[in-house]
């Protein structure tokens, strides 16, 4: 199993700049499609992370996933802007997606965005993962506030996305793992009635 590190995914979005003799933003203005009716995975990301969202994007539509990124299927949008149309039309685009992950990177603490797009996905839909992009030398992921009650994801040996339940502490400071602790990526998104998150151990429930 492996996360995924940021060197690396910054690596492939070079490689495929590269490849076309562009500049990252405009190779991700190159993926630009037609809008689709349905998206497997909502890419919640920040505009601070251009090179890493380009590495990722490639990363999940080669394994086959279709994902909706603003900067591809809506690239005339103005993302500086909180505006109700904006808001609108990610709500929209949300309500037609199975899933979110949530890139969390350095520039995602930053991003109010993400945080409401979280939230949103969440309470409508509940399929709600964080995808981790490790600096150099992070062995380990541990969700910063919040998105510790959210599972994360990483690769499993053959390389494909797998849903990891997150270790949380009991009252007494024990830290508890609860069987299953992982599922393929494919069975979360398809029957997403164990959503993999922390059960409440002991202190007050809900």
């Amino acid at each position: 199993m492996a996360f995924l590190h940021e060197s690396d995914i910054r690596f492939r979005a070079r490689e495929r700049a590269t490849a076309q003799g562009v500049s990252i933003s405009e190779a991700l203005n190159r993926a630009a499609r037609q809008r689709l009716a349905r998206y497997d995975i909502f890419m919640s990301q920040t505009i601070r992370d251009a090179e890493i969202v380009l590495g990722v994007y490639d990363l999940l539509t080669t394994a086959g996933y279709d994902v909706f990124c603003d900067w591809v299927e809506a690239p005339e949008a103005d993302r500086s802007q909180v505006t109700p149309a904006n808001a609108a039309f990610v709500r929209a685009t949300m309500g037609v997606s199975d899933t979110l992950l949530f890139l969390d990177t350095a520039g995602a603490a930053q991003s109010l965005w993400m945080c409401w797009e979280l939230g949103w996905f969440d309470a409508a839909k509940g399929a709600v993962g964080v995808l981790p992009i490790l600096a150099e030398g992070e062995r380990y992921y541990r969700g910063r506030e919040f998105l510790g009650l959210y599972p994360y994801v990483e690769l499993d040996e053959n390389g494909r996305l797998k849903v990891v339940r997150p270790v949380v502490a009991s009252p007494s400071g024990i830290m508890m793992f609860e069987a299953p602790n992982s599922r393929s990526f494919e069975s979360w998104r398809a029957d997403p009635r164990d959503y993999m998150r922390p059960r409440v151990i002991g202190g007050l429930g809900r």
